[in-house]
Parts: C-alpha cells; structure tokens; sequence
C-alpha cells in the first residue's frame, strides 16, 4: 500500500498496518494509565501539603503519602519503558520517514524537556509564595508529577503520529478501491465487539496493566 507522509511516498505493508494498530491501542493504554497516576499524584500532593503544615513532622500520614508517591513514580516509570519498548519493537520499523524520525525526536527530546520543565517549576512560587517550605514527599512529588506530564505529552504526539499515519493510509486504500480497516467497518456486532475486546486486553497485557 502506498501512502504519502510529509510529502514522501512510501510503501506500508499490511503487516506494518497490523503492527501500527496494535502499537496504538499500546499507547491508548499507557496514556490512561499515566492519566490516572497524574491524578493520583495531585491528590497525594494536597494531602502531603496538609501533612506538611502538622507540627509533627514525623507523623505516619507523611510516611504512608511518602512511599504512595514513590509507588505512583515506579508505575510511571514502567509505564513508559513499556510503551517505549512497543513503539520501538512495533512502530519503528512500520512508520515510513519523516514519521519514524518525528517519533524518534519526540521520544529523544524526553529527558530534556523534563530537566527544562522541572527547573522552571522550582523557579515559579507555589499558590501560598512558599518555594523554601517544601516537605520531601512534596518535592518529589511535583518532580514525579512533572515527569508524569511530560511523558503523557509525549505519548500523545507520537500517537498522533501513528494515528496520522493510518488515516493516510485508509485515504490511499480508498483511492486505490481497497476497504478500511475492518476494525471501522459496518455496525458493532457481539462478534466484533468480542474481538476488540480481546484485542484491547491484548494490549493492556503487553503494558502488564490491569484492563
């Protein structure tokens, strides 16, 4: 199948097609997920912010919200190796040039702006103006929080890449007198909507998360 990508044109297998689906339901997956951890985080952060004004500073709710925020922090980080992992075993081979390289740079450009948005979130005054009041599980917190969106913006731009990339190709396949995939075609059927369903824990066991 031919496709045209940033003005390129490129051949796509229908196993990449295969491949470029199953590496889309991986990141729908994973962008929830990390979802859930953002708000998980935001609520352990109001929390720890109550615990931090207590004037016993030792008190076991800051303890139990401490090791919850690095349990949240684990997750993230498994989340996103895992979906890097399937982006790399099933989409980087799949998605024609300049795609590949945009995913390339989205994945790459991480690290940097993490460090760049974690330096400015510690520049910027929090709502009471208190930057040096900080308790520890705060402080990581809001870096966990901080790595949690920037690696949830990241998954989204290279999900629009991929989901880019498969809208073209459904465009050339009805130039070319081909259906759709037949994930879209017709009405859901108890069938249908068995083996999507199948699919989707498919791809939730590929993330090793709980569908």
């Amino acid at each position: 199948m031919l496709i045209s990508t940033g003005g390129l044109t490129a051949s796509i297998s229908e196993q990449s097609l295969t491949s470029l689906i199953f590496c889309l339901r991986c990141l729908r997956v994973a962008t929830s997920h990390l979802g859930t951890s953002i708000a998980t985080l935001q609520s352990l952060l109001s929390r720890a912010q109550h615990s931090g004004d207590e004037e016993n500073q030792g008190s076991p709710s800051r303890s139990s919200i401490g090791a919850r925020i690095e349990r949240v922090k684990q997750e993230i980080v498994d989340t996103l190796r895992k979906a890097v992992d399937v982006v790399s075993r099933h989409a980087g081979s799949a998605l024609p040039d300049p795609a590949r390289h945009t995913v390339k740079v989205y994945i790459l450009s991480l690290p940097a702006r993490w460090a760049a948005a974690s330096t400015s979130a510690q520049s910027s005054p929090r709502a009471d103006n208190s930057t040096n009041g900080m308790t520890r599980e705060e402080e990581t917190g809001w870096k966990v929080l901080t790595l949690a969106n920037e690696s949830l913006e990241m998954l989204r731009g290279v999900m629009n890449v991929v989901g880019d990339t498969l809208q073209s190709a459904e465009e050339w396949a009805g130039r070319l007198g081909r259906g759709k995939r037949p994930s879209n075609a017709g009405p859901a059927t108890p069938e249908s909507i068995h083996e999507q369903t199948i699919k989707e824990k498919e791809a939730a066991e590929t993330m090793h998360i709980d569908a």
